[in-house]
């Protein structure tokens, strides 16, 4: 980068600071990311083509997030950029509907098994907020119970209690509970809990993982069961994972969704589509904005359709997500790195095992960083589109391959200090019995505490002073329990060398608010067990301020 180039980077960044009111988040595509290492990540993009986006400083990058997943075809279509120009003509705004509103509407009808009717809006906050007003509308009730992430409106965003998130009044959190995704039982149990209250399930069809076999087939009866509404979240999934979405390709139809991001590549649009005796209360429930019908964005996204129905957009995502996949999973591999990306081949995110001491979290965050610095961007979420080809693949390998090599190193320095942490600890003032292991008191940590929303994902280690324990449960007050499932520990073998099978002392679960917490607070005893007899137990409590 020259000295001109970064001179004027930084006086942009300074003047974005002065002028807009986002913070950090007007760079939202990378926020979750760039920490301090602010000569890492472009912060603002000059122009796109293709798959390749090029900063402000004039580096070019391999672009994996397109915008957070609206450029489903990859930047600048020719296709859609010619429809924009040709409605243009008879102006983005007018004082009446355009034809061509009913051609789209008519056009997703055609596409989207649930579809019999459609509104437009612009964002995912505004279709998933319709979607809630008319499953309260229809049902009379105002409990939504919810999965992933729905936009920044009130009626979601009113359950986080984190520090920047305020100006939402308390009492709207009674009316939304968060549930585990895959979990019946956590859905079913709320259902229970809340009869003839909930007016509707709302949730991402896939996550970070993909649903179990059954799962959503599940959550159709029990809405079905109990009188609510069932409403699919297809912002990231419609049109990339299928034509119609997750519902297509699961066999799942959900009573309304929501669609968006891909539906115009790039464009603002996005869409509420469903069943023809819930769309009709629409007009009962306030919806209504300016910006509606504009034209421009509505012939975008009838030229993704064009385009989706005579080429294999959607198999072509799933062969380059797959390609990205298998290399990944390939260097993983050659540098003795636990990690996958997880979730279907068109909608993947970036996984990698506690290691070294080191959260997963944070070494995710450093692999982006590094593949940063190699030319690849991706936020740990990795999207691929139409104009991904091989030479994009294989540019990222190499990309991923350094990155690894970086990742790898971290790992066995923090393998070090923790072997080095680990036995001294143990070591001083204490007697040890003749297999290494400490005497008369179980050696171990509970190191990562998670609260994700719906969740609570705890992982550590604990050695016996004959070894590791058969199984690690923890158990929620009223005697719920959820197994642990084992992980390497290779950095507690070290530390513990004498001690057989001391790398399987590592632990990990995944407990869900709905069993385990109860008003934000959660509540479970860690109890390891050998031969059916409980040798070690620990009680945590862990409420909004942290682990008591």
């Amino acid at each position: 980068m020259s000295t001109g180039s970064k001179r004027a980077a930084s006086d942009l960044s300074r003047r974005a600071r002065e002028s807009l009111a986002y913070g950090g988040h007007h760079r939202m595509l990378l926020r979750p990311v760039y920490g301090d290492e602010e000569d890492v990540f472009p912060e603002f993009a000059i122009a796109a083509e293709g798959y390749e986006l090029t900063a402000d400083d004039g580096r070019t990058f391999i672009d994996w997030a397109g915008g957070w997943g609206p450029v489903l075809l990859g930047y600048r279509h020719p296709e859609v950029e010619e429809a924009i120009r040709a409605q243009l003509e008879a102006g983005p705004m007018m004082s009446l509907a355009h034809p061509i509103e009913v051609e789209l509407a008519e056009a997703l009808i055609e596409l989207v098994p649930c579809a019999e009717m459609v509104a437009f809006g612009k964002n995912g906050s505004d279709v998933t907020t319709a979607a809630v007003r008319i499953a309260r509308a229809v049902t009379g009730r105002d409990l939504i119970l919810q999965c992933g992430f729905h936009g920044f409106h009130d009626w979601y965003t009113c359950q986080y209690r984190a520090k920047n998130v305020h100006g939402i009044p308390k009492a709207l959190r009674a009316f939304v509970h968060d549930f585990p995704y895959n979990d019946l039982d956590a859905l079913e149990w709320l259902f229970m809990r809340y009869p003839d209250e909930v007016a509707a399930v709302v949730m991402e069809p896939v996550t970070l993982v993909l649903p179990e076999a059954g799962y959503l087939e599940g959550v159709r009866e029990l809405t079905r069961e109990h009188g609510a509404l069932l409403v699919f979240d297809e912002m990231v999934t419609a049109f990339r994972l299928a034509n119609g979405g997750a519902q297509e390709l699961f066999g799942v139809t959900p009573d309304l969704a929501c669609l968006g991001k891909g539906m115009a590549n790039g464009m603002p649009l996005s869409a509420i589509v469903g069943k023809r005796e819930y769309m009709r209360r629409l007009p009962d429930t306030a919806w209504g904005m300016t910006f509606r019908g504009e034209t421009a964005s509505l012939a975008a996204g009838l030229a993704v359709t064009r385009v989706l129905r005579s080429e294999p957009v959607c198999e072509h995502l799933a062969a380059i997500g797959s390609q990205v996949r298998e290399a990944f999973r390939k260097a993983c591999a050659r540098q003795g790195v636990q990690g996958d990306l997880l979730g279907p081949p068109a909608r993947m995110t970036f996984d990698f095992v506690d290691a070294g001491a080191l959260d997963g979290d944070l070494l995710r965050t450093l692999f982006v960083r590094e593949c940063a610095r190699e030319g690849v961007l991706t936020t740990g979420t990795l999207l691929p589109s139409y104009a991904h080809d091989e030479h994009a693949v294989e540019q990222t390998t190499r990309a991923m391959a350094r990155a690894l090599e970086r990742v790898a190193q971290a790992i066995r320095a923090g393998r070090e200090a923790l072997a080095d942490a680990v036995a001294a600890g143990f070591e001083a003032g204490t007697s040890r019995a003749p297999n290494g292991a400490a005497s008369g008191v179980p050696a171990g940590a509970v190191e990562t505490v998670r609260q994700l929303p719906g969740r609570l994902e705890v992982s550590g280690w604990l050695l016996l002073d004959d070894g590791p324990p058969d199984s690690v449960e923890a158990v929620a007050p009223g005697g719920v329990k959820r197994v642990a499932r084992h992980v390497h520990r290779p950095d507690v073998a070290e530390a513990f060398a004498k001690v057989r099978n001391a790398a399987a002392s590592g632990f990990a679960v995944t407990l869900p608010a709905t069993v385990f917490a109860h008003d934000g607070v959660y509540d479970f005893t860690i109890r390891a067990r050998r031969r059916a007899r409980t040798s070690f137990r620990c009680r945590i409590v862990r409420g909004p301020q942290g682990v008591e």
